[in-house]
């Protein structure tokens, strides 16, 4: 047993941490994860996880998030010798995630385009209007098109293809209804600059190589497409405009709304990261099949161990908490309660029953004393969020109840002094050579 200094600072220090705490986790963007480049110190070896799930049973992200970062993933960070090794677990490659951020943001722009149309359409004079509409009315030889907001495909008609030898007009001349359409809908800017060129490319061969050369016919042909693809798409807007809404103009959704982030943690790490220099990457894999064959039993085997280990030190608090100056907080919490405790060694424990169903979904151990972080006030050795894994639930569903009733089963009388990650460092040495 080791002593333990028991001065009024030490105590005060103690209570000053229970009370702040209530808020503290609550302002942290507790969907940091460790990353190297915001991993703070690699001089000292030892083992942190960290684990977020934002995501519902159905595999839709829970609204109250940070939508800029994972919703769903896992992190075990490895310290070993200097050298710093991430494993993952529901990661999403961030080219990806640029990718699909850009498609909903082309889809509100798009959306927000027509609604301005909308707008703007309605202060034309009814002349316009009706010039528009006219233009714009589907022939009895109309074409097939493309879904609206995509490029407009056409398929000519029999008759179509009969007049493609024929003398084509020129394009479509400017009018106000006409400007108002290329103003706010890009893909028609882009369809009639092609008509323009393509028609100049038609003239120009017809006055050079005759109308009925091979490049003729087939500029003759490219100019048709073009037109065919510009009256598609006016038709689409033209559409719209007659019967604005949702049918015609879905709304994409919010922002926040938005899930880019679509791999989910499964158990299995997808993704590793090894580094011997602060800062720096000496080597990466992606990809479920092959970081979880190389490294999936030590990720799960250093992330059990981690989380065992820290429970077993609570519960040796708990239990030697007057001779440890061990302190115990209860509060509410949404339905259920957040239960926190402050340890002899200024160690910080957190459960909570958001619930109240019994369940403690979330668990966080923090040293504050550690130059050791990835993240402002962001636990820094254990960060369990919203946990659904089968395995981590069966350690931790009942701390909150049994911290809080203190009703605690195993007994732990003694404790090694040595502290736990560096313990289980150890114990995992014969895995850790293959990093």
């Amino acid at each position: 047993m080791f002593p333990f200094r028991r001065s009024s600072d030490r105590i005060l220090s103690g209570l000053f941490l229970v009370l702040a705490l209530g808020g503290l986790f609550a302002a942290a963007d507790l969907q940091i994860a460790p990353e190297v480049g915001n991993i703070s110190d690699f001089r000292t070896d030892r083992i942190a996880f960290h684990y977020i799930q934002l995501v519902d049973k159905d595999g839709n992200a829970i609204p109250d998030r940070n939508s800029g970062k994972d919703n769903s993933e896992a992190t075990l960070v490895i310290i070993d010798r200097g050298q710093l090794t991430l494993l993952k677990d529901g990661y999403d490659d961030p080219s990806q995630v640029r990718d699909r951020e850009r498609e909903y943001l082309a889809k509100i722009y798009h959306y927000t385009r027509l609604r301005e149309l909308e707008q703007e359409y309605k202060k034309l004079p009814e002349a316009e209007k009706n010039a528009l509409r006219t233009a714009t009315e589907p022939e009895a030889s109309d074409l097939k098109v493309a879904d609206s907001g995509k490029e407009a495909k056409t398929v000519p008609s029999t008759e179509n293809k009969s007049t493609v030898n024929s003398v084509l007009p020129e394009p479509e001349p400017r009018s106000k209804g006409f400007d108002l359409l290329l103003k706010f809908d890009d893909e028609l800017l882009k369809l009639y600059g092609t008509e323009k060129a393509a028609y100049a490319e038609y003239v120009r061969s017809e006055k050079i190589y005759g109308k009925d050369s091979p490049r003729t016919s087939s500029l003759r042909n490219k100019y048709s497409e073009a037109r065919d693809r510009i009256s598609a798409r006016k038709r689409i807007l033209s559409n719209f405009l007659r019967n604005p809404g949702p049918e015609t103009n879905p709304y994409p959704g919010d922002r926040k709304d938005q899930n880019v982030f679509t791999n989910h943690m499964n158990g299995i790490p997808d993704y590793y990261l090894h580094s011997t220099s602060p800062r720096e990457v000496d080597g990466m894999i992606r990809g479920e099949e092959e970081v979880g064959k190389k490294y999936g039993e030590l990720y799960r085997k250093a992330r059990d161990r981690l989380v065992d280990a820290e429970i077993e030190k609570l519960y040796y608090y708990f239990w030697n908490r007057d001779m440890t100056n061990t302190r115990i907080k209860v509060e509410k919490y949404l339905k259920g309660k957040k239960v926190v405790v402050v340890t002899g060694d200024s160690t910080v424990y957190t459960m909570i029953d958001k619930e109240g169903d019994g369940i403690t979904e979330s668990f966080f151990v923090d040293s504050p004393g550690l130059r050791f972080s990835w993240g402002r006030d962001i636990p820094n050795i254990l960060s369990i969020s919203n946990c659904t894994d089968e395995v981590i639930l069966s350690k931790i569903k009942s701390l909150a109840d049994e911290v809080a009733s203190g009703r605690i089963q195993k007994k732990v009388e003694k404790l090694d002094i040595t502290v736990p990650e560096e313990q289980i460092l150890e114990e995992l040495k014969p895995l850790l050579k293959n990093l």
